[in-house]
């Protein structure tokens, strides 16, 4: 939202202070006379970029309503707690640039501080995760940079550099971090509008540090940490994230770029007698060969183990094409009949996935493709043994590890899809109710509507039924579904039977369809139809 409020001078602000206006339930107040806002020399090339001259869009998560854009830059929203973040999907390291804009108007100090999150396993940026950030913070008059390294809640300093004498009581500055292809990393600072990126130096004079700890990432983003009276000091004005070497990304990928590849379903949790599968799906345009890319686990705490190459012979993998990695296909083909035969792929070894919190990477060469964490809270509510349903995804244009990106599959539907299209898939039609084929059905095995076929079509995932058929007397004839966690589409078929599988007599019937989710929404829909017999 543009702000059209401008500071003329001080007499004017305290003239009209008591006529200035609310806004989104937050006081209004004016600002000071801003610098020019901060820009990157060329966006060539970008990977990632957003200098917020659009509002603050929905690719950014975290706590966005402690953000306001103002003027084509960033603000903290009066009176918002401290600390606060915002990330956004990125699953680069290696061969990366990261360029942010950001300005403070006050002085830097241990409890006012800014962070920039290169990579960050979590969208929580202030919780537990894996990855790198750079902290910028100050005391007595001087800044400094520090690189830190975050395993779970610990993290190590890599890189601190000399205390940096302020110019005058703020801080302006754009940054830049580089994490060349070999893991070396490098930090240049373009302060006070000097337009040229100085090489920002250790304590021990050098400029480049390695570390390799971390070789995938699924987020990026900023965290500022402020106190009460200073909310309105800081301002970001752009990120800019793009390949260090972008000729080194094609050599490394052989022409493969992250999300080509996605994660679409995963089964960690099999039944007792069952194997693990991870389904991916072709995102891009191009036939890859699946030779080239690997796979590892994802321990509870975030650490990736070792990977294991899909196949040892080449595979052509073809666009919007799905494949199941699995040890035994048998045992899969088995317990979900619904299978594609054609789309499994049989790996000597497979990653040993957590049952219930973990994840998997995909790599190619050493460029992270895709990754996904999931927990328990992925998992339906309602469903109280999770064994043998898997976790499927909702979106393919969704970062894989949103938080609302993958779902139980629906047990109405077998409760996994391995080779095909997922149950909690968002549907193209835009329809959404429950609908019968026909409103007459006659059970005779002649061919022609033998079945009661009841579609349904929800705007979420996460559903679940009780579907009861019910006589013209009202009396209770058939428990067609009770607690069933439901696709996101579908049908369900009945045969006129009763519960004790004795032919029903014709007649008009009502089917009494409820369906509920954790979030609260409950509707009863009731359709009537005629169970008839061919005259």
């Amino acid at each position: 939202m543009k702000n059209n409020l401008f500071l003329l001078c001080n007499f004017l602000s305290l003239l009209f202070t008591s006529q200035i206006p609310k806004i989104e339930g937050y006081l209004r107040i004016p600002l000071r006379q801003e610098d020019p806002k901060l820009q990157p020399d060329d966006t060539l090339g970008a990977i990632f970029f957003d200098d917020f001259s659009s509002g603050l869009q929905d690719h950014w998560l975290g706590h966005t309503a402690s953000f306001i854009p103002i003027d084509n830059r960033l603000h903290l929203v009066q009176r918002t707690s401290a600390p606060a973040f915002i990330s956004a999907s990125s699953m680069r390291i290696q061969n990366t640039i990261w360029e942010a804009g950001i300005q403070v108007d006050g002085p830097l100090s241990i409890s006012n501080y800014i962070q920039l999150h290169m990579a960050s396993t979590n969208p929580s940026l202030n919780e537990s995760q894996q990855g790198y950030h750079l902290q910028i913070d100050g005391a007595d008059g001087v800044h400094t940079y520090r690189l830190w390294r975050q395993n779970g809640n610990t993290r190590s300093a890599i890189f601190h550099s000399k205390a940096i004498p302020n110019q005058g009581n703020k801080f302006r500055a754009r940054i830049r971090v580089v994490c060349n292809h070999e893991g070396q990393w490098q930090l240049f600072a373009d302060e006070d509008d000097s337009g040229v990126f100085t090489a920002i130096r250790e304590e021990d004079d050098t400029t480049v540090v390695t570390d390799v700890t971390y070789p995938s990432s699924d987020y990026t983003g900023f965290f500022i940490n402020f106190s009460p009276t200073r909310t309105q000091d800081y301002k970001l004005d752009y990120l800019l994230i793009k390949s260090f070497d972008p000729a080194a990304d094609s050599i490394q990928t052989g022409g493969i770029q992250p999300n080509d590849i996605i994660i679409n379903e995963i089964l960690a949790n099999p039944k007792p007698d069952g194997v693990d599968f991870i389904e991916i799906y072709n995102y891009s345009n191009k036939t890859i060969n699946l030779q080239h890319i690997t796979i590892s686990r994802v321990n509870s705490n975030g650490i990736t183990g070792s990977r294991i190459q899909i196949s040892d012979t080449p595979i052509s993998f073809y666009p919007n094409e799905y494949k199941v990695l699995t040890i035994d296909p048998g045992i899969v083909k088995r317990h979900y009949p619904r299978s594609d035969p054609g789309a499994f792929i049989e790996t000597p070894t497979l990653p040993d996935f957590n049952n219930e919190l973990g994840g998997a990477v995909l790599y190619s060469g050493d460029l992270t493709i895709d990754s996904l964490f999931y927990t328990p809270a992925m998992r339906s509510p309602f469903i109280t043994n999770h064994q043998g349903i898997s976790l499927e995804r909702q979106y393919f244009s969704m970062p894989t590890n949103d938080p609302n990106n993958f779902q139980s599959a629906a047990t109405s539907a077998g409760s996994a899809t391995p080779g095909y299209q997922n149950t909690q898939q968002q549907p193209l039609e835009t329809a959404t109710g429950i609908f019968l084929t026909s409103k007459t059905f006659s059970p005779d095995n002649d061919g022609f509507e033998d079945e009661l076929i009841i579609n349904y079509r929800f705007p979420a995932h996460g559903f679940m039924a009780n579907i009861d058929i019910y006589n013209d007397k009202g009396v209770l004839a058939k428990q067609l579904q009770r607690n069933q966690s439901m696709a996101i589409s579908g049908t369900i078929k009945w045969n006129g039977l009763s519960d004790t599988n004795q032919r029903l007599p014709v007649g008009i019937y009502i089917a009494v369809i409820e369906i509920y989710n954790a979030q609260g929404i409950r509707k009863v829909y009731r359709k009537s139809f005629v169970l008839a017999t061919r005259l």
